[in-house]
């Protein structure tokens, strides 16, 4: 059996078009993403009185006459991960007295993207011999849930097991908490709890594959840039970020407890790898969903030799 993970799409619509291809580009049976599907940041497209529209996309100011333009540039933002928002001037001037009435719309716009990609999964997955899972991340709002849930062709594997082929595997987009309080953030306390609900449920250890966004601490899978309080990166006596382990310690006692066969991570983009835990394999991807590059691992297991090849792929 052949398992395709991904993680950290962060609403980048190429990397989803890319993930769903993966069963005929790997050879998938299975695929799987690991969490934090949607994005983080609207894009104001201004219609101006003057007839022109103007955006600012990646620090750079851009400005557009004709509707093939503006609607080329949609797609360039979706595909980068976040989300284009037509408004007029006075729309504009209204969002950037009082940000709290961007909240509702930002919501619309992620749960309708869900709903388009599930829209999208189960007409190119339909009939084909895969299953595909996946897993909302610390990031995610609760709303996608119930889109997921309605997926013809997604299963939802957070906090339940699955049994795939001889073998048994659990999700966790729960993730330690961040400086940003995301919507899945909790203590380690928490995470240590949901964890350990799921454990008398595998029935062998040896066989386990564990889906769980937040990496363990002190891994080699978890460094990312320290922060002051005032959230800027410490820097280093050479200018470059200094990089301190920021996972989860209850992920870590967890899997040195259990030792199930593999377990699968991301949530740190910039700590791609594999390692090893006590006997676990461990993986990040990391995630570059902003240049719409999919960057994955293929996991080859046997039923009876267990896991037989792991590498990190990037497409």
């Amino acid at each position: 059996m052949r398992i395709y993970y991904t993680t950290d799409l962060h609403g980048s619509n190429k990397c989803w078009r890319k993930f769903l291809a993966t069963p005929s580009y790997y050879k998938a049976d299975v695929i799987v993403i690991g969490g934090d599907i949607t994005g983080k940041v609207i894009v104001p497209i201004i219609r101006k009185k003057r007839g022109h529209v103007e955006a600012t996309f990646m620090g750079r100011k851009r400005k557009m006459k004709k509707e093939k333009g503006v609607e080329s540039f949609k797609q360039v933002v979706a595909n980068a991960g976040q989300y284009p928002l037509e408004v007029t001037e006075e729309e504009y001037e209204r969002y950037q007295s009082d940000p709290s009435k961007l909240e509702d719309v930002f919501r619309q716009l992620i749960v309708r993207r869900v709903e388009e990609w599930v829209a999208m999964a189960d007409e190119r997955l339909a009939g084909l011999d895969v299953r595909c899972f996946v897993a909302a991340g610390n990031d995610d709002i609760f709303d996608v849930d119930d889109v997921l849930a309605r997926s013809e062709t997604i299963e939802m594997h957070d906090g339940r097991i699955v049994e795939i082929d001889g073998f048994q595997m659990f999700g966790m987009g729960y993730a330690n908490m961040t400086p940003w309080n995301c919507p899945r953030d909790i203590s380690e306390e928490e995470l240590s709890d949901r964890l350990e609900e799921m454990a008398p449920h595998i029935s062998n250890w040896d066989r386990a594959v564990l889906d769980l966004h937040a990496p363990p601490y002190d891994s080699g899978l978890d460094s990312a840039p320290e922060l002051t309080t005032d959230m800027r990166m410490v820097l280093d006596a050479t200018g470059q970020p200094k990089m301190v382990p920021v996972g989860s310690r209850a992920v870590r006692e967890f899997l040195l407890k259990y030792q199930p066969l593999i377990s699968m991570h991301g949530h740190i983009h910039e700590a791609a790898g594999i390692g090893k835990l006590g006997k676990t394999t461990i993986l990040n991807p990391g995630s570059e969903y902003a240049e719409g590059i999919l960057r994955g691992a293929v996991i080859d297991l046997d039923k009876e030799d267990g896991l037989i090849n792991v590498n990190l792929v990037a497409g």
